[in-house]
């Protein structure tokens, strides 16, 4: 199975190529967006350039971010149907979700 490619860009974004899929996936991103917020950002910016799919978990700790720590998060989607299953959700203003 192949393993996304996190990437800090900035001070406050992370970019994300490949397929959302596993539990290694959740932990690279979570760790990714924790490092930002510790250096001090409160806007976390994420670009999910090509996965078609989301897990729970990842969806659950955007929403901790938001809820818990303050912290604002905007997603850019290059994907229509993933873009589709988060408006099914009522996500997109939540996330601030924008196609790329």
């Amino acid at each position: 199975m192949d393993m996304i490619k996190v990437s800090v860009k900035g001070k406050n974004e992370i970019v994300v190529e490949g397929d959302l899929r596993s539990i290694e996936d959740y932990v690279n991103i979570r760790d990714a967006i924790n490092s930002l917020i510790s250096d001090g950002a409160k806007d976390i910016y994420v670009d999910l350039v090509s996965s078609k799919t989301i897990m729970s978990s990842v969806l659950g700790f955007f929403m901790k971010l938001i809820n818990h720590e303050k912290v604002a998060v905007h997603i850019k989607v290059g994907s229509p149907e993933l873009f589709k299953s988060l408006q099914s959700m009522h996500l997109l203003d939540i996330f601030d979700v924008k196609m790329r």
